[in-house]
């Protein structure tokens, strides 16, 4: 089974901390706990509904089994949680920004860390600054936030 390393994604959603943060910080710092991943990098220190996932990295890294269901389990919430995240961002800071000026979201999908944002008009360079900007600031650093507009070559 593959490590989970290779699915870079956001783990604490309360906090904004990526798996590729934490999977350095446990190599780096020879991390065992989760509070331990707490102190290092503030994973886990919000809700804790990322504990599992943490789990999951510490054990990945140690090259202790992990079961398939709890990879999968922990995959769902993982993609639930942040997937509502960003929505959250998206609907309440981002949308109404954007209809100020005109321009409306036509679709926003979320893949890992990637969040592409597909607008009903080109966007210039201050709409795709704002946009990464916000979610950077309210979701999480290491995102990669593709703005375009809807006539843009994929």
């Amino acid at each position: 089974m593959p490590s989970s390393e290779d699915r870079p994604r956001l783990v604490c959603r309360c906090l904004g901390v990526a798996s590729p943060r934490i999977f350095e910080a446990v190599r780096a710092d020879g991390l065992r706990s989760v509070d331990e991943v707490t102190k290092a990098v503030r994973a886990g220190g919000g809700c804790g509904t990322c504990h599992p996932e943490i789990e999951e990295i510490l054990a990945d890294v140690a090259g202790l089994p992990v079961d398939s269901a709890i990879r999968l389990e922990n995959r769902l919430v993982n993609e639930a949680e942040t997937r509502a995240r960003i929505d959250g961002t998206v609907d309440h800071r981002v949308r109404p920004a954007l209809r100020a000026r005109g321009v409306e979201i036509v679709t926003c999908t979320v893949s890992g860390l990637r969040v592409r944002v597909e607008l009903s008009a080109d966007p210039d360079a201050t709409i795709r600054d704002f946009i990464a900007a916000e979610l950077h600031r309210l979701v999480c650093r290491d995102l990669d936030v593709v703005v375009e507009g809807e006539g843009a070559p994929r």
